[in-house]
């Protein structure tokens, strides 16, 4: 089969009835040699977490990449070592894709509308959590945190996806 590395396929598209729908999807989706699956996270049964470990358990060369997650939902350390665990367990497979999310969703959920400026930060912690190094008394437009720290020996190459709509976005990007 010939392998297309630059095609990536959604995973668990529309309203899955299970999440045990996404086994399939990546295997055949390995199978026809496409790149990558990307998975989006919704709050019923499409955690990004565990969809990627499965993902990660059924194939041996697809990409996996959330598609994507946001920083409000999970403390930067949660994140960062999700991220160090995926990308270790692929064997460098996995990116982490970071966005803005739906504004009016996060409202109704009690959570402010996340910025450009919090996403960049956000994105500059995870880049220097997995360099290993010790972040103290971090007060940035992400959140404040007085010590935030993985492992001092690391140093993870893993690939940042950004999703962006707005103009704001899209400069970062």
């Amino acid at each position: 089969m010939e392998q297309l590395p630059e095609l990536a396929f959604y995973g668990l598209p529309g309203a899955p009835s299970s999440p045990a729908e996404l086994i399939p999807q990546c295997r055949e989706g390995e199978a026809l040699g496409l790149g990558s699956v990307f998975l989006s996270e919704r709050f019923n049964i499409k955690e990004v977490v565990t969809l990627s470990g499965a993902a990660g358990a059924v194939t041996e060369s697809l990409g996996i990449a959330t598609g994507v997650t946001n920083h409000t939902t999970r403390h930067p350390i949660v994140t960062a070592s999700y991220a160090t665990t995926m990308h270790r367990l692929t064997g460098g497979r996995f990116t982490l894709g970071l966005g803005r999310g739906i504004d009016r969703m996060f409202k109704a959920f009690g959570l402010a509308p996340i910025t450009t400026a919090q996403l960049e930060d956000f994105a500059g912690l995870m880049r220097r959590l997995w360099r290993g190094e010790v972040v103290v008394g971090h007060d940035g437009p992400a959140g404040k945190w007085p010590l935030l720290v993985l492992d001092t020996e690391f140093d993870e190459q893993i690939p940042l996806l950004l999703s962006a709509f707005g103009p704001h976005s899209l400069r970062l990007a």
